[in-house]
């Protein structure tokens, strides 16, 4: 399971990614599409970068163009998948969330009628 910072991170990299083998990536970019929000530094972000490799979502290599430090990336399996996943994820958490208030009506339906029988049982 990816945490927060690491979905956000994935989406930038799958929508640049979005009909491209590889991409060019540089760290500022990310860094900057996750402000305000997630405030993480450049080491920060080599951690999640490799993870999300180590995970089998992508395929980073650091390279150095024109004096700036740039990512080449290439999406795993997994990563082109990654759109897929969360959809999936979401429809998952959506029928649990409906589940659980289905449940609930029902429990407060039943206590209503066992209410109402207990009271014109003893009266």
């Amino acid at each position: 399971m990816l945490s927060r910072i690491e979905v956000k991170i994935m989406d930038y990299i799958f929508e640049k990614c979005r009909g491209k083998k590889t991409v060019l990536i540089s760290p500022k970019e990310i860094l900057n599409f996750l402000l305000p929000k997630y405030e993480i530094t450049a080491k920060q972000l080599d951690g999640y970068i490799k993870n999300l490799g180590l995970d089998g979502y992508l395929e980073a290599v650091k390279s150095d163009s024109k004096g700036h430090m740039m990512y080449v990336i290439k999406l795993q399996t997994r990563g082109e998948a990654f759109e897929r996943e969360r959809r999936e994820i979401r429809q998952r958490r959506m029928r649990s969330l409906g589940w659980k208030l289905t449940l609930t009506v029902i429990g407060a339906v039943l206590a209503f009628v066992i209410g109402i029988v207990l009271r014109n049982t003893f009266s």
